[in-house]
């Protein structure tokens, strides 16, 4: 997975045949499928919408949003970085984050990924802890979820200068209708007692390109 912040833009690569670009500022998302040469817009309110969906189906709670970091008092290496482990018990499953407190420019990659995830859509629907919980870069986080364990783990994170263009809609790309939520019916209340579980949230990770 590759990930390129400029500004308030965000560009996600999670396949090769799969790009989302999203304005942080608006929430506004565009999904590129690159097989097709289609475009599909979601426009920062349905985002939201669909957030409130998930926290219905999952029963999230105000107090359940902020997963507590837990600091291990261990210290271990990832990929040749010094790290230091927390944990975190979220509503999908244990969290562990190896988290390196001198990674080089590390303040200004936080920032900058602090900036691309608004806090409106920030993991939404559940309590995992996002950018702005975090001491330090991210360069592990290990999941214990409902459907596995899943590993996350950074490559690289470069600064170099991206072009715009990186961020438009290819010319020859055809937008895709996005289907109404719900088919614009309100957001339906949570059946008593059910519980859909959750899977993890993309975690944005500064990622090498290609």
């Amino acid at each position: 997975m590759t990930i390129k912040f400029k500004g308030d833009k965000i560009r996600i690569d999670p396949a090769p045949e799969l790009s989302m670009i999203t304005d942080s500022k608006t929430g506004d998302t565009v999904t590129l499928m690159h097989g097709e040469k289609k475009a599909m817009r979601i426009s920062g309110d349905k985002m939201k919408a669909a957030a409130e969906m998930v926290k219905k189906f999952t029963a999230a709670t105000p107090t359940e949003q902020k997963a507590k970091l837990t600091p291990l008092g261990r210290k271990e290496t990832v990929n040749g970085m010094p790290t230091e482990v927390f944990t975190a018990d979220t509503s999908v499953g244990k969290a562990t984050y190896y988290i390196a407190m001198n990674y080089p420019d590390g303040p200004a990659i936080i920032q900058e990924m602090k900036a691309a995830q608004p806090s409106a859509l920030a993991n939404s629907g559940t309590n995992i802890p996002d950018f702005r919980d975090l001491p330090g870069v991210p360069v592990k986080i290990e999941m214990d979820t409902a459907r596995g364990h899943v590993v996350m783990t950074l490559i690289s994170a470069k600064r170099d200068p991206i072009p715009n263009s990186v961020f438009d809609v290819p010319t020859n790309y055809t937008d895709m209708k996005m289907p109404d939520l719900f088919g614009g019916k309100n957001i339906p209340e949570n059946p008593a007692g059910s519980r859909v579980p959750g899977s993890p949230a993309t975690v944005p990770l500064p990622s090498v390109t290609p």
